[in-house]
């Protein structure tokens, strides 16, 4: 994406609605990664920036993994329990999600919908539709923080390149490139990163503490269920399962499953990697990585309407336990990959 003239008019209408507004809030689907907290950030500082007034708070269903915590501006981001103790009016008048539809948003999903103007800022392909009032959505965008970026820079919101708000943008597009490996890095994506660097941030410590650093938990936790991966299908599917009653066994959090979907991914031979992640409520989140041969986005689609993302990565919620969710996904990838079809329907949300 080198520019984002297509959305004129919708940056126009952003930029009309706040100036007659007080309270904002930003929001993303489910645990924040890399990029839905990069560009959270980044664009609580872009619209301070234009309209330092205004009364501007992150709030996301889930608390803000460890991992993140040093990123600038964090200070600033909430669950909803977290905010009712400092905050006694949860009303806003604007609500932005970023990086993942309002399907996803949890509990913040109440909150939003109760605001007049409801705005979506993406970069996925697939996303389950709604009425929102704004949407910027550009799925030639690497990252949310690369679209983000190029919004800063209109001349509605003309942002100040500091290290801060730098950081916040590179975060995101290493996590979404995976440190410039994926197909989605594009020529534009590397002058990008260099136009960033030049802000002198420590780069470094972004990449490592962001993306590379894991708790000695995590790495129990890679270990073990990297061990009881299984093949399907010739090896051209490779998957593995973890339970809430794993993840406790080894004293980890949720975040710590962060990067095991790409460690099975690397596998030679294999088409398309899946992880199986048992929820506390009892329901499972399928992670999706594709060779390219699978257009994992579609495919989860095809699986719930809570199934979305990108060509080669992408997820799905499913309203079932693990184990019945892991033969409905497996003998549905492995008619898909076939050529055939499944009998088995889509899954409820």
């Amino acid at each position: 994406m080198k520019n984002a003239k297509k959305f004129g008019n919708e940056i126009q209408a952003l930029e009309k609605a706040l100036r007659s507004i007080k309270k904002v809030v930003i929001t993303a689907p489910g645990a924040a990664d890399g990029d839905s907290i990069g560009s959270q950030l980044a664009l609580r500082r872009m619209l301070l920036g234009r309209f330092p007034a205004l009364e501007i708070r992150i709030i996301n269903d889930e608390s803000l993994p460890e991992r993140y915590q040093f990123m600038p501006d964090t200070e600033h981001v909430d669950t909803p329990e977290s905010f009712a103790k400092s905050h006694s009016d949860p009303k806003f008048d604007m609500g932005i999600i970023v990086d993942g539809g309002i399907d996803r948003a949890g509990r913040v999903r109440d909150i939003y919908e109760k605001c007049a103007t409801k705005v979506f800022i993406d970069h996925h392909s697939v996303s389950v539709d709604y009425p929102y009032t704004l949407k910027i959505v550009e799925p030639n965008a690497s990252s949310t923080t690369e679209l983000i970026y190029h919004l800063s820079q209109t001349s509605s919101f003309k942002t100040k390149l500091d290290s801060e708000f730098c950081q916040q943008v590179y975060l995101g597009l290493i996590f979404d490139t995976g440190f410039f490996r994926h197909s989605n890095t594009t020529p534009e994506v590397m002058e990008l990163a260099a136009h960033l660097l030049r802000a002198g941030f420590d780069f470094t410590r972004v990449g490592e503490r962001g993306m590379l650093e894991r708790t000695f938990s995590s790495l129990q936790l890679l270990a073990y269920t990297l061990s009881r991966a299984r093949q399907r299908l010739d090896g051209r599917i490779i998957w593995s399962m973890l339970t809430q009653e794993t993840l406790h066994s080894f004293h980890a959090a949720d975040d710590d499953r962060e990067g095991i979907i790409d460690h099975l991914f690397l596998t030679r031979g294999i088409e398309v990697a899946v992880l199986f992640f048992e929820l506390s409520s009892g329901k499972t989140k399928v992670s999706f990585r594709s060779q390219g041969a699978l257009d994992v986005a579609e495919f989860a689609r095809s699986l719930t309407e809570r199934g979305g993302g990108h060509q080669k990565a992408a997820g799905a919620n499913l309203a079932m336990p693990v184990d019945q969710a892991t033969e409905f996904v497996l003998s549905r990838l492995e008619a898909k990959l076939s050529g055939g079809t499944s009998s088995v329907g889509k899954a409820t949300a």
